[in-house]
């Protein structure tokens, strides 16, 4: 569902904030609950029941940062492999730092440099993946949550997109439990995948380690 805001009208965003102003009361606990030092190493949630929707969530959402995180790193080790070995080429004028920039500096190089390009079919397989799997971590991440509840195994987000020159968008974002076993997996052999891909690349440029 899109919902398309002109710049002139801020009645839905309006709308939306007060939800959201509900919503926070049921999310976040009372501050001066949360004790000021943890005993043991447990990161417990105040306020959160083990085996509620809530737990759930964070779980959930905890696990695609996680995971995310360590996959996206290793693309900057395949970056450092490449200036280690390639310096000065005109290619590595600007080290990449957001992931857009990674996959289209990778695709180039994988393309480009002779010693790489026995594995550019398996990278140009991994970035494609990246793409695919990139929005959804995104949506997961920068949207906000519409409720602690899941209604039918779903969880609901709101995220807004902007469009600088046009408008503003509230967009619905949903994590389906029918369809997290599939991108739980999706993340885990890219996260694998990427890594073997990694260690076979330093093992080839003879990356200093």
């Amino acid at each position: 569902m899109k919902l398309i805001l002109p710049e002139d009208s801020v009645s839905d965003c309006q709308a939306y904030l007060a939800d959201k102003g509900i919503n926070a009361q049921h999310i976040y606990p009372d501050i001066d609950e949360i004790p000021r030092r943890i005993e043991k190493i447990a990161f417990e949630l105040p306020g959160v029941e083990a085996g509620s929707d809530l737990e759930n969530l964070f779980k959930a959402v905890g696990f695609v940062v996680v995971q995310w995180g360590n996959a996206e790193q290793t693309l900057d080790l395949l970056a450092v492999g490449v200036f280690s070995c390639f310096a000065g080429h005109e290619l590595l004028k600007r080290r990449p730092k957001q992931l857009g920039q990674k996959i289209e500096f990778l695709r180039k190089c994988f393309a480009t440099f002779p010693k790489l390009s026995p594995f550019k079919a398996e990278c140009d397989d991994l970035l494609n993946r990246f793409e695919s799997l990139s929005q959804s971590r995104h949506d997961i991440v920068h949207g906000a949550i519409d409720s602690i509840s899941a209604e039918n195994d779903v969880f609901t987000f709101t995220k807004i997109d902007v469009n600088p020159r046009e408008h503003h968008e509230l967009r619905t974002v949903l994590l389906d439990n029918a369809e997290w076993s599939e991108y739980l997996r999706a993340l885990m052999k890219l996260g694998t995948d990427d890594i073997s891909l990694a260690r076979k690349v330093w093992d080839a440029l003879k990356v200093r380690r």
